[in-house]
């Protein structure tokens, strides 16, 4: 009686994992839009996959927003509101992905929103760029940002800042 308890556990187990494994691998996304320190609600997410819009949604009251994305594509996030600037994201998940992989770590993202007010007489052009880039890391297994490419684009921000600040003077 045991060994056929056994068994039926080890198929149930097989049968599971051979289920898991027709079910497409996604990314899922979870993140808060902030103004400064405080949560921003009512934020506009616009969802890209290439060029072509494919969802939009509006973060809640604390900010929030939430989704998934498909293997083997470009998407890209746009955060927009009244009275700041519109960031984009840019994630790729065309990664070659390792062939054990059973499940995607969720990727955690924080959005900082720019009052454009603080940019009046700078040229914000260089900001039409994605403020960061995602791709599968395969030494952590997982998706990050490009660190160096949102440091320049930091430094970027910061170069406006200052630009801006110098307009005001005059």
């Amino acid at each position: 009686m045991r060994f056929s308890t056994i068994l039926v556990v080890l198929v149930l187990l097989c049968n599971t994992a051979l289920r898991a494994q027709d079910v497409p691998l996604t990314l899922p996304i979870q993140g808060k839009v902030f103004n400064a320190e405080r949560k921003l609600p009512g934020c506009e997410v616009i969802t890209f996959k290439g060029n072509e819009r494919i969802d939009t949604q509006v973060t809640d009251r604390g900010g929030r927003f939430q989704m998934e994305f498909g293997m083997g594509e470009e998407y890209a996030i746009e955060f927009r509101m009244e009275g700041f600037l519109p960031k984009r994201i840019l994630v790729d998940t065309r990664a070659e992905l390792p062939k054990d992989i059973g499940w995607i770590v969720p990727l955690a993202m924080t959005m900082s929103m720019l009052p454009s007010s603080k940019y009046e007489g700078a040229d914000t052009d260089a900001l039409d760029f994605p403020f960061a880039i995602v791709r599968y890391d395969s030494r952590a297994r997982a998706f990050l940002q490009n660190n160096e490419y949102t440091a320049d684009m930091m430094r970027t921000n910061g170069a406006l800042l200052l630009m801006s600040g110098r307009s005001e003077k005059r």
